[in-house]
């Protein structure tokens, strides 16, 4: 068997995409505060909560990670904004807990982050453009960026922006509110003003995977190959999943009075990572007929 590699938020959206992607090359240890009834991947499974020191260290100790891929992470970027401590010590605080448990040895750090490191003024951004923040989720990521880079450790940092794709064990997602609320006739307002590059699980798993294999120490972006608004984006899922797009309707940002302000010009610019390790992006399109035809990865 391979590296041992440990997955924290192993049962998210993106993380059993990256369990999927990577348990046939590596020794997994899948963790997550709490384990699903639905463990039926060939891996180690442990609870983790990775706000605890102890427990942190307590679990790198018993299995000696040789790399840590960090996907554990509050996203809700309401409740980050009105909830700062929770955001602070899971997003940012966890990170630590992680650094201080592997300070020593030569284990590598491989780490989620966002476009909402980015004032979403003047995007798609790369990855030389100055982070500016504007909600407390961005604000968390970043400082967790900068707390890996000055760590000492092997790191890699993935920024990313709009995820979506297939699960078995989490089911919320944008792609599936959509599917669900005109599969049943019901009309919804989508933002026509909040641009991004979608960018599909299964893909991005992939290029966790291809930097752990290249063993590059970069910050790296990896989004959709398309640069579109949210609105937009629903109409792409209608149309894949065959549904009536004409249910969806356009609204503004300001209009949803949101407790966190949302970057509108967002999105990543991919270059560097698609010459560093040569990953591929995708249309929507593509992906979101894998996601039809119930595939993960």
């Amino acid at each position: 068997m391979g590296k041992q590699i440990l997955i924290t938020g192993a049962f998210g959206q993106l993380g059993e995409s990256t369990l999927l992607e990577l348990q046939p090359y590596f020794d997994i240890i899948a963790s997550g505060k709490k384990i699903p009834k639905i463990t039926n991947y060939p891996c180690k499974y442990v609870e983790l909560d990775i706000t605890s020191k102890n427990n942190v260290c307590k679990i790198v100790e018993t299995y000696s990670p040789e790399i840590v891929v960090h996907l554990a992470a509050i996203t809700n970027v309401d409740l980050c904004e009105s909830n700062k401590e929770l955001a602070w010590n899971n997003n940012v605080k966890a990170t630590e807990n992680i650094l201080d448990s592997i300070r020593g040895t030569k284990c590598k750090i491989i780490f989620i982050s966002t476009d909402y490191v980015f004032d979403g003024f003047s995007g798609p951004y790369s990855e030389n453009d100055q982070p500016n923040p504007i909600n407390y989720y961005g604000k968390t990521k970043l400082a967790a960026e900068n707390i890996i880079r000055g760590s000492g450790q092997p790191w890699v940092i993935i920024r990313t922006n709009v995820l979506y794709g297939n699960s078995f064990i989490n089911k919320a997602s944008f792609v599936k509110w959509v599917i669900d609320s005109l599969s049943h006739k019901k009309k919804i307002s989508v933002v026509d003003d909040q641009f991004g590059n979608p960018t599909w699980t299964g893909a991005l798993s992939e290029a966790i995977k291809l930097s752990m294999i290249m063993n590059v120490n970069e910050i790296l972006n990896y989004g959709g190959s398309e640069f579109i608004s949210r609105f937009e984006f629903a109409k792409k899922i209608a149309k894949i999943f065959g549904l009536n797009s004409s249910l969806i309707s356009p609204i503004k940002t300001r209009d949803l009075n949101q407790i966190a302000k949302r970057p509108l010009k967002s999105g990543l610019v991919t270059s560097k990572i698609e010459n560093i390790l040569g990953v591929r992006t995708f249309g929507l399109d593509y992906c979101l007929s894998k996601m039809r035809d119930g595939i993960i990865t």
